[in-house]
């Protein structure tokens, strides 16, 4: 009996929560200890989930994944998040072995540019072949969030969150550029 609550507790421990991006340009942060995440994503296949963990383990799914290059921006609890897997469709999933390469971190009441994940697919002999890179295109991210999300980046500071270092966003949001 103690064997199976544990094994359930470890189980719902570790469900990740489907999440949906932000579609309207209104400010939703309502939580001090959250901010948001913007992440782009350039495939050229339709992917099935991105699976996240952090504070709170999340799921983007097949809505916000559409094959292209687009960006998601998600309002997710402050902290440090990792990409763990992704799914290509039922049968093919690749998860993510360079932890540290694939962080992000969300601070609080800021828009955090994780980065853009790059990810090439071929199909060979009935296997799934895949390049995947997270490339830093801050100025490409900030000129999508003036397109799209004015008045969020008018309320909010915008700064690099992804792997490594980058001032060129906060340079940007105290208008020292």
């Amino acid at each position: 009996m103690k064997f199976l609550l544990i094994f359930l507790l470890f189980f719902l421990g570790g469900c990740a929560t489907n999440v949906e991006s932000i579609k309207d340009d209104k400010d939703i942060l309502v939580n001090e200890s959250s901010g948001y995440i913007l992440l782009g994503i350039d495939s050229n296949v339709r992917l099935k989930s991105i699976q996240i963990e952090g504070p709170k383990n999340i799921r983007i799914t097949r809505q916000d994944l559409a094959a292209g290059s687009n960006y998601i921006l998600l309002a997710l609890q402050a902290g440090e998040y990792r990409l763990t897997r992704i799914e290509f469709s039922q049968y093919y999933r690749a998860y993510v072995d360079d932890q540290e390469y694939w962080t992000f971190t969300i601070k609080e009441g800021e828009i955090n540019y994780g980065g853009d994940i790059e990810l090439r697919t071929q199909m060979f002999a009935r296997s799934l072949r895949y390049h995947m890179e997270l490339i830093n295109n801050s100025s490409l991210a900030l000129a999508f969030l003036k397109a799209q999300f004015p008045t969020i980046l008018a309320s909010k500071a915008i700064v690099y969150g992804g792997p490594g270092k980058d001032d060129y966003l906060k340079l940007w949001s105290n208008q020292s550029l």
